[in-house]
């Protein structure tokens, strides 16, 4: 029975650290858009891409203050891929509003 608890304790981190590590990369990505929204005036420049990229580079000291282990560079892929696609998402939608 105990053992059964540590199991599903041990797949529950599992599940809550997997869960941030796509939320804090999806909320990063739509602040990159809504601040390339706010303070590019030339949708045709690529000044929004270099905020999006800022906000990449920002994460590296948000994990480490939250205590999220980055294992390798896997891990970094698929921050800087969820960050990126984010910041076009909603940096696309609020162009056409």
């Amino acid at each position: 029975m105990e053992n059964k608890d540590k199991e599903r304790d041990k797949k529950r981190a599992e599940y809550e650290e997997g869960l941030k590590k796509t939320l804090i990369p999806l909320a990063f990505g739509v602040l990159a858009g809504i601040l390339s929204f706010i303070l590019i005036k030339d949708p045709v420049s690529t000044d929004g891409l270099i905020i999006a990229i800022i906000m990449i580079f920002v994460q590296k000291f948000v994990y480490r203050s939250l205590h999220i282990p980055m294992e390798g560079v896997k891990d970094w892929i698929y921050l800087a891929f969820m960050t990126l696609f984010c910041w076009f998402v909603a940096y696309t939608l609020m162009l056409n509003l």
